[in-house]
């Protein structure tokens, strides 16, 4: 059973965007992260995505606080993510009927909760930004991506190598906040003592492939991972992806879990 969990975030405007249009909220003491990245461009993208983070997490900790990790408790928890999915992309579209400026304006939207007796988190997903999970050294992508890019890769008329830096990378199939309801994707997975989590936006993977992403957190947080400088290593993915020409906001939101 893990008693511990640590949580650091930090976002970034980046080098060539006027403002932020990322948000995050993190609720370490009913083990919630939540990522959101605003449409790019549009004057309103930073109002959506903190309206969408701040819904979304909400949800969660009203009603995941004192969930379990017993089967039943699971199927708890992955209906209470998939409604706080909802829920978020319903409050924009509340906003936008009430007067509010975000007709057209969507976000990717990106939570994790974890049960309180550490076993199993719950992943909801719409869009681009990513979580993933270092476990002993590795790190593994746990979300995929809602874009034109990663359809075609999936059709196979792509090679993610072509993917990696095409034109049409930016462009989403969904988001949440349009008038088109999103499908979240749910997911759920066991934890190990250890193991950190990252939930990100597209400015950070925009600008730093994955092997650079894991050798920046193995060398700042060692083995085994130390929570006291769990902000340290978010700062140096941030300062990487500056580094690396920093063309989008940049946020981060990491999870370590220890005994």
């Amino acid at each position: 059973m893990l008693n511990t969990t640590t949580f650091a975030g930090i976002s970034d405007i980046g080098r060539a965007r006027a403002r932020n249009e990322d948000s995050f909220v993190m609720r370490p003491s009913a083990r919630i992260a939540v990522v959101a990245d605003g449409m790019g461009g549009h004057p309103s993208g930073d109002i959506a995505s903190r309206i969408a983070a701040a819904r979304a997490a909400e949800t969660l900790e009203a009603n995941l606080g004192s969930g379990s990790a017993t089967e039943g408790g699971l199927v708890e928890m992955r209906t209470t993510m998939l409604q706080s999915v909802m829920s978020a992309h319903q409050a924009i579209r509340d906003a936008c009927a009430q007067g509010e400026d975000l007709e057209g304006v969507g976000t990717t939207l990106t939570a994790m909760a974890f049960d309180p007796d550490g076993k199993v988190y719950v992943l909801g997903h719409v869009g681009d930004s990513r979580a993933y999970r270092l476990r002993a050294g590795a790190l593994d992508q746990l979300t995929p991506d809602d874009t034109w890019v990663q359809a075609r890769v999936d059709a196979k008329d792509l090679t993610p190598e072509q993917a990696k830096r095409h034109p049409f990378g930016h462009i989403l199939t969904q988001c949440v906040g349009l008038e088109d309801a999103p499908d979240p994707h749910i997911h759920d997975g066991t934890v190990a003592i250890g193991d950190v989590y990252l939930l990100c936006s597209d400015g950070l993977v925009g600008m730093l492939e994955d092997e650079d992403i894991a050798r920046i957190l193995r060398e700042r947080l060692g083995e085994p991972p130390d929570p006291q400088v769990l902000e340290t290593a978010g700062r140096a993915l941030v300062d990487a992806a500056n580094e690396a020409g920093g063309k989008d906001n940049i946020t981060v939101a990491l999870i370590l879990l220890t005994a």
